[in-house]
């Protein structure tokens, strides 16, 4: 038993040095995964701010509770030209990069972390975040360039609206989780 302990010691010193340019390219996509993510995220934000502070109430996409029709509509009603291309720039190109940043970056690092067979869970969150936060961003643009806004229309927005939120969160602490459980796991190996 001691012997296969030695063995697999040895084996794992010797893999150890063949991993390393892959570790090193893990590294240099989880750096730029990262850099996307906040540069798409902060841009994006100052973006629907600007717009926000422009109509004079929060915009939809940052109420965390959902909204409503009647409210789409006042919105809708505050949005000149200018603003509504502002508006658009933010969901057609930050808030359409940041998701797929962010869900790859939560994917290198759960991969890189994790050796939990939950993993694959973890990344269905991070692609489920991602879907839904593209999806929410396409179906406000829908209802606001709608000429009458409907009420399923506006819940469904509402809807994805929330869900984003929650699985914002949900794959944040889906990677944390898998590092946790990593740690966890490699604390028994060795103890073995």
């Amino acid at each position: 038993m001691a012997e296969m302990r030695a063995d697999k010691r040895r084996y794992l010193k010797a893999t150890e040095h063949d991993d390393a340019p892959s570790r090193r390219r893990s590294a240099w996509l989880i750096i730029a995964a990262a850099v996307i993510s906040v540069v798409s995220l902060a841009l994006g934000a100052l973006q629907l701010q600007s717009v926000q502070r422009a109509i004079g109430i929060p915009l939809p996409e940052m109420m965390v509770g959902g909204y409503d029709a009647d409210y789409v509509e006042a919105v809708r009603d505050l949005l000149d030209a200018a603003v509504i291309e502002r508006y658009q720039s933010v969901h057609y190109l930050w808030f359409l990069l940041f998701p797929v940043a962010f869900a790859a970056l939560i994917i290198l690092l759960v991969r890189r972390f994790s050796r939990s067979p939950l993993r694959w869970l973890f990344y269905a969150v991070a692609v489920l975040y991602a879907a839904v936060h593209i999806a929410e961003n396409l179906v406000l643009e829908a209802a606001l360039a709608s000429v009458e806004i409907t009420s399923s229309e506006v819940a469904f927005a509402s809807f994805l609206t929330t869900a984003k939120f929650i699985l914002f969160a949900a794959a944040i602490l889906a990677f944390a989780l898998s590092f946790t459980l990593n740690r966890t796991t490699s604390r028994r190996q060795t103890r073995r």
